[in-house]
């Protein structure tokens, strides 16, 4: 019996293979490897920079690439609870 949800991942599949960003730049770029200017666009995210309008083509290969969608979030995530804890009274917990 086919699964009502096969039609969303082929179709999930055919819009990867018609629109995924082709951009030799970012295929190549690998996290580990370049750190620090993913580290960078997260900085500037977690302050309020849009990332499409810094680089619109990172934009457009994490909508396409989950992984690296997802661990960017996360480091926005945590540079934005750093910096909101920048200033906080830690010893009024005491």
């Amino acid at each position: 019996m086919p699964n009502p949800h096969d039609g969303d991942q082929l179709e999930k599949f055919f819009d990867f293979i018609v629109n995924a960003p082709a951009d030799e730049t970012l295929i190549k770029m690998d996290c580990n490897d370049c750190c620090e200017k993913i580290t960078q666009l997260a900085e500037q995210v977690a302050n309020g920079a849009d990332l499409s309008e810094i680089l619109p083509e990172m934009q457009k290969f994490m909508h396409y690439w989950g992984d690296c969608r997802e661990e960017f979030e996360a480091l926005v995530a945590v540079l934005k609870q750093e910096k909101a804890l920048e200033n906080f009274d830690f010893s009024a917990l005491e």
